[in-house]
């Protein structure tokens, strides 16, 4: 039998409206959705590989990608592996990754929770959902919204079995900061995977002699490379920068508050004054305005 799931990170980094929390003076800027979906999916992914499952990524890069366009390439994907393989001997989900809002503000109600939609009266959809759900809900303590029918475009217009994952809310505080925890990050998309491979009647394989890194006090916290942002407007370049770097990224006003070690630091728009006691080395990639700053750092990354 032949695995394949089709996963998706849900709304792009920049051109969706509204898909980011309301704004967090702790950090100095709104989070936006796609920093959770794409690294939660990107676990997801792993894990399904590590365990022979043929992943297929129908929203590459930081565009928004639009839905039509993701579930026509759903179900050609579909229709390859059914040609291919024989439909009796290949199985395809999908699974598109997203954060719930509400109102789009911290006051008044705030609800919270996970939920897994499908489109009503998909029984395949449903069980998978059943097999994910079980799983999402032995990690983090949220409230557990329940398997939701709905009739959404990405799970009707896929020709195959399709499930979407509502992993929080982003206008609830305590879950918007849960979107850049990486390790909450990595529990969703590990916990998806489980819930995926049970489906497929597949065994979960932990890994074979987990090397346990010893706690650190935050304090005692070093990183090897680090990218940092002045404002929103240096955000897009720092998020490329960082993805292709493949470090961390921080904003200038949440990095002062970070009792952090940087080996390297590379600074996106902005001065480099008082970020010195933070790194070894700071590379300087700011321009004189925010195109200029964008055409250093590709000067840099040599593209």
């Amino acid at each position: 039998m032949i695995y394949v799931v089709l996963r998706d990170a849900g709304h792009g980094l920049w051109d969706t409206p509204g898909k980011r929390t309301p704004y967090i003076p702790s950090l100095g800027r709104a989070i936006r959705e796609n920093e959770f979906n794409e690294p939660t999916a990107q676990y997801f992914e792993d894990e399904l590989k590590r365990h022979g499952v043929i992943v297929h990524d129908i929203s590459p890069g930081t565009k928004d990608i639009p839905l039509t366009q993701r579930t026509n390439e759903a179900n050609r994907l579909l229709n390859h592996y059914i040609l291919k393989y024989g439909a009796a001997n290949v199985r395809v989900v999908l699974v598109s990754f997203h954060f719930n809002a509400f109102d789009g503000s911290f006051s008044g109600s705030n609800p919270s929770g996970i939920s897994v939609h499908i489109q009503p009266g998909s029984n395949y959809a449903r069980e998978l959902a059943e097999c994910v759900g079980k799983y999402l809900k032995q990690g983090t303590k949220q409230v557990w919204r329940g398997i939701v029918e709905q009739n959404l475009h990405i799970t009707r217009e896929f020709d195959g079995v399709g499930i979407l994952l509502e992993l929080g809310f982003m206008d609830h505080p305590e879950e918007a900061m849960l979107m850049l925890n990486k390790a909450f990050q990595k529990e969703q998309g590990t916990e998806a995977a489980k819930g995926v491979l049970e489906y497929f009647g597949l065994q979960y394989k932990p890994l074979k002699n987990p090397v346990a890194k010893p706690q650190q006090k935050e304090e005692e916290e070093v990183i090897k490379m680090a990218v940092v942002v002045y404002s929103d407007a240096d955000l897009s370049v720092g998020y490329d920068l960082a993805n292709e770097k493949k470090c961390g990224l921080y904003n200038r006003k949440s990095l002062a508050n970070e009792q952090l070690k940087i080996n390297e630091l590379m600074v996106v728009g902005g001065p480099t004054e008082g970020l010195e006691k933070k790194t070894n080395r700071v590379i300087n990639l700011s321009g004189a305005n925010r195109w200029d700053t964008r055409k250093k750092v590709i000067n840099y990354l040599g593209k």
